[in-house]
């Protein structure tokens, strides 16, 4: 039986949102490797990037990073995560956590003082990757952190 948590939400929960926020940022990163357009001009230089030959190296590798992470997220939740060291497991999740939770944060902080113009723009235009920075990636990235340091705390207080 599931142990839920004081609302009455299932702790596994936040570790299968992690692991399909994973999965969803993977197939983006996918995407644009396979030469995809839709949305890369979000993403700094995404634009003047695309088609490079290191910049699609770097979508596969975080790519592959990042449905890594959806597997660790898995195996915070799952009954075959608990076969898997204990400390090694909970040092990875609790890494990713933070690296989520700081990129996303940084994301949101440097978007917002380029919106109220303490840091000023290289060229103007009207949306800009600030813009993205800091109503999109910033969030969305934070969302994934939120996930996985919620997944994590779960797995900790189940696994002692």
């Amino acid at each position: 039986m599931e142990k839920p948590l004081g609302n009455g939400v299932p702790s596994t929960y936040a570790g299968y949102i992690a692991s399909a926020w994973m999965i969803v940022f993977a197939a983006v990163s996918f995407y644009w490797a396979f030469g995809g357009t839709a949305g890369v001009d979000t993403v700094s230089l995404g634009q003047e990037l695309a088609g490079e030959p290191w910049f699609i190296t770097i979508l596969w590798l975080t790519g592959i990073l990042k449905l890594g992470g959806g597997v660790l997220a898995l195996a915070l939740v799952q009954s075959w995560g608990q076969l898997l060291p204990r400390r090694l497991v909970l040092v990875t999740a609790w890494g990713v956590s933070v690296l989520l939770v700081v990129h996303g944060s940084d994301f949101i902080i440097h978007g917002a003082l380029t919106e109220n113009g303490l840091i000023g723009l290289p060229a103007p235009a009207a949306w800009t990757t600030a813009h993205w920075q800091t109503f999109l990636w910033g969030p969305w990235w934070l969302l994934g952190g939120i996930a996985f340091c919620v997944a994590t705390w779960n797995y900790q207080r189940r696994s002692r």
